[in-house]
């Protein structure tokens, strides 16, 4: 499947969603909690109808379906799934960590995602069958294949003790080399470099999920689920270096 124009574009559009959430950094920002507790600002809001309004105009056949509400029937078997901003917390804060999100769906398997970090200068994308990308530079999962040399990656920590035994998620923490955190975002470039092995999420969304699903298996990653069905809607996910997806899934008593 050619997407070379679908890529450009995605990338020219979350380059460009990225100069508007900067000019909000930097400043006192106010924000609303949403039904989640999650935070949402107005650069959020406003990222998403640019994202939206650029792909209405480029792919008007496809549809929409973002994080603060943009939804559009698609009539081609195709959707883009818009996270504006990942990691809102972090933008508010004024760290680094947050990012652009942008994937393509097609006829339910997602095909192609985009991950720009605006305050690192950093992206990362992947097209399924054409491999991973960061920053231009082709990029592969660790070749790590025990537990004890692994870095583990954990966002939604709260949430991950409401998915997996207790038992279990004590073991696989005490059990890694280190434990780290930087943000969803940031952790699936951190694996996707091969620069950490595990990464454990314990809640999100389809839009959360999309660019890591795809971005994961073009890296060679594993992208799993507890129900075994590896799907971006389950609302929980573990991403791990090959050489770990045994001992990951029999931890974690998931089907691999």
């Amino acid at each position: 499947m050619d997407l070379q124009r679908e890529l450009e574009e995605a990338q020219r559009i979350v380059r460009l969603a990225g100069e508007l959430a900067l000019r909000y950094s930097g400043r006192p920002m106010e924000f609303e909690e949403k039904q989640d507790r999650s935070p949402v600002t107005e650069a959020d809001r406003e990222c998403e109808r640019l994202i939206g309004s650029r792909l209405s105009e480029l792919f008007p056949l496809d549809g929409i379906y973002g994080e603060e509400g943009s939804f559009r029937e698609s009539r081609s078997g195709r959707r883009w799934l818009i996270d504006p901003i990942d990691g809102t917390r972090d933008f508010i804060r004024g760290t680094a960590f947050w990012a652009i999100q942008l994937a393509l769906e097609v006829r339910g398997r997602v095909e192609l995602g985009v991950v720009h970090l605006p305050c690192r200068g950093e992206l990362i994308h992947a097209v399924a069958g054409a491999g991973c990308f960061w920053n231009g530079e082709r990029v592969h999962a660790s070749a790590v294949a025990r537990l004890d040399e692994a870095i583990l990656l954990v966002s939604g920590f709260q949430a991950a003790w409401d998915v997996w035994p207790a038992d279990k998620l004590r073991r696989l923490t005490q059990g890694c080399w280190t434990v780290r955190g930087y943000g969803a975002c940031y952790d699936i470039v951190m694996i996707a470099r091969g620069k950490a092995d595990i990464w454990l999420s314990g809640n999100g969304m389809p839009w959360d999920y999309a660019p890591a699903h795809v971005i994961a298996a073009e890296c060679g990653a594993a992208f799993l689920t507890r129900d075994g069905t590896g799907r971006i809607d389950a609302l929980h996910a573990v991403i791990c270096a090959p050489g770990l997806r045994r001992i990951v899934g029999d931890l974690l008593e998931m089907p691999v």
